[in-house]
């Protein structure tokens, strides 16, 4: 009777170890979404992720929660904060240990022809072609700000 009871609770605990499994690794859906990057901030105390929001357009109703279950990727991302960016993710079935079921797996920014960023980065691009001039750029920012060498640097 012990056997039979043993062996129903390993067999149970197998297809519920099962089933997480299958819940955390599969997805329901894939997709893209674009916009402004509103927020972005590092929660949890033993499973840490990334939470944040993207503005799809104007006002509340158009904001999208997404989750960031890889910290290289959190990290990467987090200084851009209030860029235009495209995101990649998954959706899972059910949100176990996140606030959102969207994971986002990659992310690239969008150039926005004519736009400030877009134009600094051409802008960047054009100083690359004379490795004299960069140097002297490159000494010149990092006495200045510092922090503008990661904007340059992000320029593709």
């Amino acid at each position: 009777m012990k056997k039979k009871l043993f062996l129903v609770l390993i067999i149970l605990l197998a297809l519920a170890g099962l089933g997480i499994y299958i819940v955390l690794n599969y997805s329901y859906s894939r997709g893209v979404r674009t916009g402004k990057l509103v927020k972005l901030s590092k929660k949890g105390f033993l499973i840490t992720t990334y939470e944040g929001t993207l503005d799809l357009g104007s006002g509340d109703q158009l904001t999208w929660q997404f989750s960031i279950h890889d910290k290289d990727l959190g990290n990467e991302l987090i200084v851009h904060s209030g860029r235009r960016v495209k995101l990649t993710y998954i959706e899972h079935i059910f949100k176990l240990f996140y606030d959102t079921k969207y994971n986002v797996t990659d992310w690239e920014f969008v150039d926005s022809t004519g736009s400030r960023d877009a134009n600094f980065c051409r802008f960047v691009n054009v100083i690359k072609t004379n490795p004299g001039l960069v140097n002297q750029v490159r000494d010149h920012v990092i006495a200045k700000d510092p922090r503008l060498l990661q904007i340059i640097r992000s320029c593709k």
